[in-house]
């Protein structure tokens, strides 16, 4: 079986970068790139909406608590 593999940190400013430069591209440049322009600006865009939702999901909003001291 093949062993896990630990998912990859990708910023924010990164994949709105990414998503800007396919929106642009899909309207900048010719019919067979700018297909591929705008298929890349929807996968960057629906990883970025992932990311914030994942986020949103994954915090309570308060800190964990702190661990036991066992020395007592």
């Amino acid at each position: 079986m093949i062993p896990a593999v630990p998912p990859i940190v990708v910023s924010r400013p990164l994949l709105f970068g990414l998503l800007a430069v396919g929106a642009i591209g899909a309207v900048a440049l010719e019919p067979p790139h700018s297909s591929f322009a705008a298929g890349f600006a929807a996968g960057a865009g629906s990883v970025f909406v992932i990311s914030f939702m994942k986020r949103a999901g994954g915090e309570s909003g308060s800190a964990p608590p702190p661990p036991e001291d066992s020395s007592r």
